[in-house]
């Protein structure tokens, strides 16, 4: 942010500057999504989600010893992409006009003196996409795609435009902003294909090796536990009153979790 204030007087630099900064925020994230995505295509094996059967207890353990103790770092990358994919339900940071018109001047060049009319009208442009009102607009009419109004998405928008055309229209802005969002959702995508890979081969190590889970958990701290309960093994008060237990796998790791297990040494 000091780059960004020391660079105010240039709208130029400070645009660049602020988009540096907001993409670089998730470079983190969507590199572990990245590597998430390559995994699955070159490397883990697939596993059944609907049968648990001992015929791919193979498999789970492949994906498993491979898996599980970065469980915690991916599941951490898909909260932090969710908000930019779907700001509306996670409270997070939208583009103001004053966030786009900074970020737009690394497009246009001095947004203070526009060289030309046409200029100053497509900057007005594209700012206007920002105001809630065009998505009332275009979604009552169904002429125009409401745009994410996410930083992070942005500043994708602009750093492709930048790399791969010359910015001439709004529909190709508009077009920009969306690839930008398909960009997220995909990483993010494959952070929820990943963890559920590997809780699906969690399941079948515990239904089918238990020794071999119990080890495998030994490695790894109550964060990972936490991060491999899924809610449906849960217990529940069921339509009569009566209290039906969690599954003994979902048993085992809020043991952890409530131990705070730390991984044992060596």
């Amino acid at each position: 942010m000091s780059e960004i204030v020391k660079f105010r007087s240039d709208p130029k630099k400070a645009g660049t500057a602020l988009v540096r900064t907001t993409v670089n925020r998730l470079h983190v994230p969507m590199e572990v999504a990245k590597r998430c995505g390559t995994e699955l295509r070159e490397v883990l094996r697939p596993v059944n989600d609907v049968n648990q059967h001992r015929g791919y207890l193979a498999s789970a353990k492949f994906n498993h010893g491979r898996m599980l103790s970065r469980a915690a770092m991916v599941s951490a990358a898909h909260t932090e992409l969710m908000p930019v994919v779907f700001p509306h339900m996670v409270a997070t940071p939208v583009v103001t006009t004053e966030i786009a018109v900074m970020m737009l001047s690394t497009l246009f060049g001095s947004v203070g003196k526009a060289k030309t009319v046409e200029t100053a009208t497509l900057l007005g442009t594209c700012v206007e996409m920002f105001h809630p009102v065009a998505d009332v607009i275009g979604e009552a009419t169904g002429l125009w795609t409401p745009i994410s109004k996410h930083p992070v998405v942005l500043a994708l928008a602009v750093r492709k435009l930048i790399n791969t055309s010359v910015f001439t229209s709004a529909a190709e802005f508009r077009q920009a902003m969306q690839d930008a969002r398909n960009s997220i959702l995909w990483l993010m995508q494959h952070t929820e294909r990943w963890l559920d890979l590997l809780r699906i081969s969690d399941r079948v190590l515990f239904e089918f090796d238990r020794p071999a889970w119990d080890r495998a958990y030994a490695s790894v701290g109550a964060d990972v536990a936490r991060v491999m309960q899924d809610s449906d093994e849960e217990g529940y008060e069921d339509d009569d009153g009566e209290d039906v237990p969690p599954s003994p796998r979902w048993a085992a790791l809020q043991a952890m979790i409530e131990a705070g297990n730390e991984p044992s040494p060596g």
